[in-house]
């Protein structure tokens, strides 16, 4: 195997780039033993020896104890020390706040979900992510204090200070400092949809490298694009931002949902029984899912002319529904599309928001403690970011 490390130059230096190689082979496989990292790393074995030590004594890898078997001395190996601190990604929309929260390799210990409304308070809503998080700590017995990082995911244009430029479906959301808000630890922030596409491409099942239309539907609705591998925002955040074009009718699409539902049924539940109903034969509903089909390829057939891509992903929480509304949705896209992509519906569901924001903030982890400008690697702590 070809060596990712360098064999020459400032030792110093040398010493750091080593010690990145070694730490990414052992976090990429989970575990590994000593042969195997001296394998992959093309280092000797006195040269892995020093870097597991010096890794172990920062606290970022783990020696386990072998399992003895027979004769010999047993093999030892190694892995991440994951656990170190956690990640929360949050989802903050017009009708919910969702929560996950990840350990530093991004496994999912805790998910939790709090009802809000369009007309909730910003400081009540902002009050309901903090309460999210606690949640999420609490259900996977972590202290709130080991949580290092938040990602935000939000509904509305995002700048890069984490501040809500504009949010139509929330009414006082405009403005919002959402970087400010969680200002005690390491913040990200980005718009809901652009974070559920990324957290398609790090986690769903299609393949991570192709370019992709990502098609986020649920209560709100919005496009995302992943290209060359790759979440394209644009230069100001607000790339594939569809909803203020005419002809893009996402909120008036779910009302032909909701007419096929009975009044007495909570608006919130209403989309699902519609395609509940439409699973069961019902023709009204049926109709229904077609028509709200039409209004959805409207904007994303014009994503597909514009970049041609290999797939249209449909996610979001409307992806669960893609037994009753995939097929509508290629018949519309077939008659407005020169060529129809491959489609495919993400199994993230609800969570797609969170997850992708949990993602972007261990990105921002990684950036601040494994950065090569930062010179050695510091002990693996909240107070290293």
């Amino acid at each position: 195997m070809e060596s990712s490390v360098v064999d020459g130059g400032d030792h110093s230096r040398l010493r750091q780039l080593n010690e990145r190689a070694v730490l990414a082979s052992v976090r990429a496989a989970g575990e590994l033993r000593v042969a195997q990292i001296v394998e992959q790393s093309g280092l000797g074995r006195t040269a892995v020896e020093e870097v597991l030590s010096s890794l172990v004594s920062r606290r970022w890898l783990i020696e386990e104890s072998p399992a003895i078997r027979g004769r010999g001395r047993p093999a030892r190996s190694y892995r991440f020390r994951a656990e170190a601190g956690y990640v929360a990604g949050l989802d903050i929309g017009a009708f919910s706040v969702r929560g996950v929260l990840t350990d530093l390799d991004g496994r999912m210990l805790a998910n939790a979900r709090r009802s809000v409304t369009p007309e909730t308070p910003r400081k009540q809503r902002l009050a309901t992510a903090d309460r999210v998080i606690a949640d999420c700590a609490r259900e996977a017995g972590v202290p709130e204090a080991r949580v290092w990082a938040v990602g935000a995911g939000t509904t509305g244009l995002v700048d890069a200070a984490g501040t809500v430029v504009r949010a139509n479906a929330i009414p006082d959301w405009g403005g919002t400092d959402l970087a400010g808000h969680f200002k005690a630890r390491l913040v990200v922030v980005d718009n809901d949809s652009q974070l559920a596409a990324l957290a398609e491409q790090r986690r769903g099942d299609a393949d991570h490298s192709a370019d992709m239309v990502f098609l986020h539907a649920g209560r709100r609705t919005g496009l995302a694009l992943v290209l060359d591998g790759q979440l394209r925002r644009g230069a100001f955040g607000a790339a594939a931002d569809m909803s203020a074009l005419r002809g893009v009718a996402w909120e008036a699409a779910l009302e032909y949902l909701h007419d096929v539902v009975p009044d007495e049924i909570p608006t919130v539940d209403k989309a699902e029984r519609a395609f509940a109903a439409a699973r069961d034969g019902d023709r009204a509903a049926r109709a229904a899912v077609r028509k709200y089909a039409r209004a959805m390829a409207v904007a994303a057939a014009t994503a597909i002319a514009i970049v041609d891509p290999r797939l249209l992903v449909l996610g979001g929480a409307f992806s669960q529904a893609a037994d009753v509304l995939l097929e509508p949705l290629a018949a519309e896209l077939e008659r407005l599309c020169p060529r129809v992509p491959e489609l495919h519906a993400s199994s993230l569901g609800a969570l797609c928001v969170a997850l992708g924001a949990a993602s972007l903030a261990q990105d921002a982890i990684n950036a601040r403690l494994l950065s090569p400008s930062r010179g050695p690697l510091p002990q693996l702590s909240s107070r290293s970011l």
